[in-house]
């Protein structure tokens, strides 16, 4: 037996329902992000390691199963969790660096996805219920922070989601393409000369 083929029975194995149609669900996910709704029930059922039929019988089209993918992707639920796993005990800078980090991926992740999908009408509903519950883990990983911070961290974090967000969007980067270094030296200092403001690594006025 192949390694091909060992790996298709590993997860051709049966499943309970509900685990076969989440499985089907990230499985599609990056056949989204590089077909958009041109993929094929081949090549999802391919990515799945299952026969076409049982695609139809988790989900009654491919329509379903895109939507479900979709709502799956904008979950929220991992991001505030990725957020909610930051060590407390970092520097308040890499604490900013780490929050950072994570935004951009993100938006850089949604962009490129509902690029990929011709999305015009926004995230799904999922995303703007969900509000801004990710500010909330913010308050938790700063706790210890406050006396440093020169404002709210509320408007720490909609401060972070701004710069992440517009640094995610490739014509508002051009030519110029920022680094987190850059980025998190922006927020965390601005571009004035304050005495004894610490200088971000790899934010070099040279790049500007």
């Amino acid at each position: 037996m192949t390694d091909l083929q060992e790996a298709t029975r590993e997860r051709a194995r049966p499943m309970a329902p509900d685990d076969r149609r989440a499985a089907m669900v990230q499985a599609v996910i990056p056949l989204l992000k590089q077909h958009g709704r041109d993929v094929s029930t081949r090549q999802i059922a391919e990515a799945c390691g299952v026969a076409e039929g049982t695609v139809f019988r988790a989900f009654k089209d491919k329509e379903s199963l895109i939507t479900a993918a979709i709502e799956a992707y904008f979950d929220p639920l991992p991001f505030r969790a990725a957020i909610a796993g930051i060590d407390q005990d970092l520097p308040v800078e890499e604490k900013l660096r780490a929050v950072l980090t994570l935004l951009r991926e993100r938006f850089t992740g949604v962009i490129g996805f509902m690029s990929a999908l011709r999305m015009t009408d926004g995230p799904p509903p999922v995303v703007s219920r969900a509000g801004d519950q990710w500010i909330d883990r913010l308050h938790d990983l700063f706790a210890p922070n406050l006396d440093e911070l020169g404002v709210p961290v509320d408007l720490v974090g909609h401060h972070l989601r701004l710069v992440a967000f517009a640094s995610s969007i490739p014509p508002f980067t051009m030519p110029h393409r920022f680094s987190d270094d850059e980025l998190l030296a922006l927020v965390a200092h601005g571009v004035l000369k304050t005495e004894g403001a610490s200088t971000c690594s790899g934010a070099s006025s040279s790049d500007s």
